[in-house]
């Protein structure tokens, strides 16, 4: 099992390399310091993950959503790139359906002791030619608003996402 430190809810590693914990707040004042000793000593631990024994008073579904399309409209054509070797980095035509439900998750209340089973929606994409559904977590993809835009989506396009840049600075840091 892991130590106290890292399965607390109030307890984070900081860039600095160091953990701190957060029970009194997030403000600046509020943040404090602390060590593998000091958590293992504090009487306000509160796993950030469902630990047993669990005593459940209920479980609760929520309805399957179907979320409505929040970019785009759905139906819309799409440019595609599925991640995976085997689709050698092509792109494909693809037909966005909306955000659609990918998996289902799991909340559980401390106080109510109720589970709620939830679904995790992400943007599908039905491509034809793979005859299959791929998800944005999945893929890369853009919209097609004009025949112009009818291109592939290249190294050079993922490379230049906000996020992939930060990942390899923060990789570059890290190192």
């Amino acid at each position: 099992m892991k130590p106290k430190i890292r399965r607390c809810a109030f307890s984070h590693y900081n860039l600095g390399g160091k953990y701190i914990c957060v029970q009194a707040g997030w403000d600046d004042d509020q943040v404090v310091p602390t060590d593998k000793d000091k958590c293992a000593k504090c009487k306000l631990f509160k796993s950030r993950y469902i630990e047993y024994p669990l005593t459940i008073n209920g479980i609760k579904t929520e309805k399957i959503k179907y979320n409505k399309p929040w970019q785009h409209p759905m139906g819309s054509l799409v440019g595609i790139r599925p991640c995976g070797k085997r689709y050698k980095d092509k792109t494909y035509l693809g037909i966005y359906l909306g955000d659609l439900p990918k998996g289902s998750y799991i909340k559980f209340n401390r106080e109510s002791g109720i589970l709620t089973v939830d679904t995790l929606n992400n943007p599908a994409i039905y491509v034809p030619e793979l005859r299959k559904i791929i998800f944005g977590c999945e893929s890369w993809w853009y919209a097609i608003e004009s025949e112009d835009q009818l291109k592939d989506i290249t190294d050079a396009d993922i490379n230049s996402t906000w996020y992939v840049k930060a990942l390899k600075e923060l990789s570059k840091k890290s190192e």
